[in-house]
């Protein structure tokens, strides 16, 4: 059976950093409530928001690898598949705040504060510079609440998929 979910594995490397990315954005979420039921406060389920993360961590994890995985070669050897899959792990970490941001953007309007004096134009191009560099810097600063895990299960994820 192990090794039936491994060859499948082999066979869809998308799937499985996607379903690894977002399996880690679950565990994530879920750390607190879980804590909080074992110290004996109840368990209540993360606000609707935070399951964005999950979305935005499958979908992470599965198009950076179907854009990164084949064209690095990641099957080739199992020192490239860590290499590829630490560098998807670490790619994948902006996208559920890239997730999150559209969702507030259509809940709530654009959440970013107008220029004074701008311009239409500036106005648009400090939005639209807003909206691409705030998850990338949100992303550099997850790297601080998951101590980097994300790298290290894609580089195990990516070890596991190319070795023989």
């Amino acid at each position: 059976m192990a090794q039936t979910a491994l060859q499948l594995a082999r066979r869809n490397p998308a799937w499985t950093f996607g379903l690894t990315g977002g399996g880690f954005a679950l565990a994530f979420i879920l750390l607190a409530p879980v804590r909080a039921f074992l110290a004996g406060r109840g368990f209540s389920p993360p606000p609707g928001l935070l399951w964005l993360f999950v979305v935005g961590g499958f979908l992470g994890g599965y198009l950076l690898a179907r854009l990164l995985w084949g064209r690095l070669g990641g099957a080739g050897s199992p020192s490239r598949g860590t290499l590829v899959g630490a560098l998807v792990g670490l790619l994948s970490l902006p996208v559920p705040f890239y997730a999150l941001e559209v969702a507030v953007v259509v809940a709530r309007g654009n959440p970013f504060e107008p220029v004074a004096g701008a311009s239409p134009f500036v106005q648009a191009l400090s939005d639209l510079l807003l909206f691409v560099l705030t998850p990338i810097l949100l992303g550099v600063l997850g790297l601080i609440p998951t101590y980097g895990s994300t790298v290290a299960l894609g580089a195990f994820v990516g070890y596991l998929l190319a070795r023989e």
